[in-house]
């Protein structure tokens, strides 16, 4: 059985598929993994209520880089860039 390595943790369900999908459509094998019993219980809190989606130890990395969120452009030091929808500045 190969090795898989746990790469985005969440206690929602749709969550970690949504995940598992995203990493699927890059070519990168992912599997959603909940503990045995957990649902059927009902358990949404603590170890037991925790979704894991692994992936091979080989695509480890570039799952974590391709979840990584991508980095905000540094915001202005003014606003006087910005544009405000509906009004006029110039109506002074």
């Amino acid at each position: 059985m190969p090795e898989w390595m746990i790469v985005y943790s969440t206690h929602d369900y749709t969550d970690a598929h949504i995940v598992a999908g995203r990493l699927q459509v890059e070519a990168i094998p992912a599997i959603v993994h909940r503990q045995p019993g957990a649902s059927a219980l009902g358990i949404t809190i603590g170890a037991l209520g925790e979704i894991t989606v692994l992936v091979h130890p080989e695509n480890y990395d570039e799952a974590l880089l391709l979840l990584e969120p991508d980095e905000l452009d540094a915001l202005p030091d003014t606003t006087n860039d910005v544009t405000y929808l509906g009004v006029d500045h110039d109506a002074d």
